[in-house]
């Protein structure tokens, strides 16, 4: 039987992977504390399950629900605009998503012609290269490197490079490095967009997982014109990955073009799950400040101890997540595998995210800081 051909060039999603050889771990009995995929242990907040389980009363709707989102939620997502970023957005610039990751997919082809190329970032989360070969598109990878801040250099993508893109991804808090972008950034990435009729897309999971004295940063700030888009999820901030719900919001031709793709893929998510969302995102912000008050404490026991082993990571200011480096005579395969197999520790493999990560791997924060201590005291100290 035949497949579509550009599934040669496209592995299984390596999260999947990630959880098969967990799974085999635990059926052989083994204790296992999971450090690798940014799924958050933290419980969900009571008034938004509260609001689910009351808009589950509700007969319709168990109908379909409209296929760019409840106003309700759209324009509680314009109000946390407003509010946060002092952002004004219309509901046409507004869209959405069952989870980001279905958005980031859609995006594609709502702005891409097969052949065209998509700028994305290296290291990076895998589905924005992996989404653009799915498509027929052709990803160009820019590295980000410490000592560039992990931010990208935009002068030395190659100008027929640049005249063949009209999309590009960047990710800011950045997963796995946890870099954070400022001001100057945006705006010099926005001119290189605008200046090269390029879609700029920004996936902002984590923009609200960033130390508590720092403020959060949205690409639309600084985007006059409108001519951008940017990705949110409730997944990370508010420990919703299974409820899957996310939102774009910017230009609305280029949200418009999104609806069109996603109104002959899907159909929408569950109203309930959208009035969910509704609550979270009115919840008071000390909910939030709480949140990064809690993953400060995790990054600093974590760092406290990764110094102590001699292990070298980014300093990072945002993001569940530390990059680290992978100990001299390793690599990131072998290493990974020992944490598993002598410590029973599951971190991601740096070369999950390109191959510029072949060095390194990536621990998640998404454990109580007593277990992230006893999983990470454990370690042997490099050079022992």
């Amino acid at each position: 039987m035949k497949i579509n051909n550009r599934l040669s060039n496209v592995s299984e999603y390596h999260f999947k992977r990630i959880d098969d050889i967990k799974n085999k771990a635990i059926t052989d009995r083994k204790k296992i504390i999971d450090l690798s995929i940014g799924d958050p242990d933290l419980s969900v907040n009571s008034k938004i399950t509260d609001a689910l389980i009351e808009a589950l009363k509700c007969e319709k709707y168990n109908n379909y629900p409209p296929y760019d989102g409840i106003d309700e939620l759209k324009k509680a997502v314009i109000k946390y605009y407003d509010d946060v970023y002092d952002v004004c957005l219309d509901l046409d610039e507004v869209i959405i998503l069952i989870g980001s990751k279905e958005g980031i997919n859609n995006i594609i082809p709502a702005v891409c012609d097969i052949g065209d190329c998509v700028i994305v970032p290296e290291p990076a989360y895998p589905v924005y290269s992996i989404c653009s070969k799915l498509w027929g598109c052709v990803p160009y990878t820019v590295a980000l490197t410490q000592s560039n801040g992990y931010m990208p250099r935009l002068d030395a993508i190659p100008e027929i490079i640049v005249n063949k893109c009209k999309l590009m991804f960047i990710n800011y808090p950045n997963n796995p490095t946890g870099a954070v972008a400022g001001k100057e950034f945006y705006k010099n990435i926005i001119n290189f967009s605008y200046n090269n009729n390029i879609v700029l897309c920004n996936d902002s999971a984590y923009n609200e997982i960033i130390k508590e004295d720092k403020e959060p940063i949205s690409l639309m700030q600084y985007d006059v014109l409108r001519q951008n888009v940017e990705f949110g999820t409730l997944s990370k901030t508010y420990n919703m990955t299974g409820y899957r719900i996310g939102y774009a919001v910017g230009n609305a031709k280029v949200i418009n073009a999104l609806l069109k793709i996603k109104s002959n893929c899907d159909s929408g998510q569950f109203i309930p799950v959208q009035k969910a969302a509704v609550a979270a995102l009115n919840l008071e912000r000390d909910y939030v400040h709480n949140i990064r008050k809690i993953y400060d404490e995790r990054r600093e026991v974590a760092k406290s101890i990764l110094i102590e082993k001699n292990i070298e990571f980014f300093d990072a200011e945002a993001t569940f997540y530390l990059w680290c480096r992978t100990p001299k005579n390793y690599t990131t395969n072998e290493f990974c595998e020992e944490l598993l197999i002598n410590y029973g520790i599951v971190v991601t493999p740096g070369n999950v995210f390109g191959k510029i990560g072949y060095d390194y791997f990536r621990i998640a924060l998404t454990k109580d800081k007593l277990i992230l201590e006893e999983a990470l005291k454990s370690l042997k100290k490099c050079g022992d």
